[in-house]
């Protein structure tokens, strides 16, 4: 009877040890702006970073234009990467190849991993002239030269 009371704390303390490690609370504050685009009021899309020591973290953040909705929140997806290997910078002059003469071809497609999301870039036509669709599995936008200058905090 002993043994078996010991044996039930035993997995009473073990299944209480793993149950909490299922739950982790993320830190939601220490967000940085670097660049964001807007229109009307409403936010399209947002570049931001956390730095933890010497590792850092982006979040893009962008509005879905598969979903007609306008006030839904559920019309936003986002991207969220380290910095491992400059990522930022790359994935920022990846957006800008877009616009170079050699590029202009609507054969010019990357595919890539970001984080832990397959993104896929390819030309698109708006109205203001050239531009960049960015798709992942949750949706996509249409950035132009100048927006990505913006949400990468060049403008």
């Amino acid at each position: 009877m002993f043994l078996l009371k010991i044996i039930s704390t035993f997995l009473l303390c073990f299944s209480l040890s793993s149950a909490r490690a299922q739950l982790e609370v993320m830190d939601t504050g220490g967000w940085t702006t670097i660049g964001a685009l807007k229109t009307l009021g409403a936010v399209k899309a947002k570049m931001e970073y956390h730095a933890a020591g010497s590792d850092t973290t982006y979040l893009l953040f962008m509005k879905d234009f598969t979903k007609r909705d306008k006030n839904a929140e559920s019309n936003f997806f986002s991207v969220r990467f380290r910095n491992t290997g400059d990522a930022f910078n790359k994935l920022y002059v990846l957006l800008q190849s877009f616009f170079l003469e050699e590029n202009r071809g609507n054969s010019y497609t990357k595919t890539f991993k970001l984080g832990s999301d397959m993104v896929n870039l390819q030309h698109n036509a708006l109205i203001t002239g050239k531009g960049v669709r960015l798709t992942t599995k949750e949706g996509y936008i249409n950035f132009s030269e100048r927006d990505i200058d913006k949400l990468f905090g060049k403008r």
